[in-house]
């Protein structure tokens, strides 16, 4: 009998460009404060790769589901990350897939640095 729902499926990707973070900005503290642990910056790392669901990034990660959610939680709180689809498990349950909310992540020392780098980044 075939599956009436798709387990898996490609993932489509915004194309949203680099994301520029000034060390003087709001959203720094948020930013630091979502990556400051190794398995978080895994977890990021994993998703720059390609999408996954929190059960994947686990065994990816080698640690509990509960722990990814809670980064994930995090960083998804920090604006680094958001749910780009929606898979089902072979029991039909509803899995959020993530991805990495922008292209690439650049620091900047300063308002006005971050200013001239999203100029130059939005000329290539």
């Amino acid at each position: 009998m075939a599956r009436l729902l798709p387990i898996q499926r490609e993932t489509e990707l915004p194309d949203s460009g680099p994301r520029v973070v000034d060390l003087e900005g709001e959203d720094a503290d948020a930013v630091f404060s979502a990556l400051s642990s190794d398995t978080a910056r895994d977890i990021y790392r994993t998703l720059q790769e390609e999408p996954h669901t929190p059960s994947e990034i686990a065994d990816a990660a080698d640690t509990s589901i509960q722990n990814v959610r809670y980064h994930l939680d995090n960083l998804e709180g920090a604006g680094l990350i958001e749910v780009v689809d929606t898979w089902y498990s072979s029991r039909g349950n509803e899995m959020s897939v993530y991805a990495p909310a922008s292209d690439a992540l650049v620091l900047a020392a300063d308002e006005e640095e971050a200013s001239r780098l999203r100029t130059a980044l939005s000329r290539l």
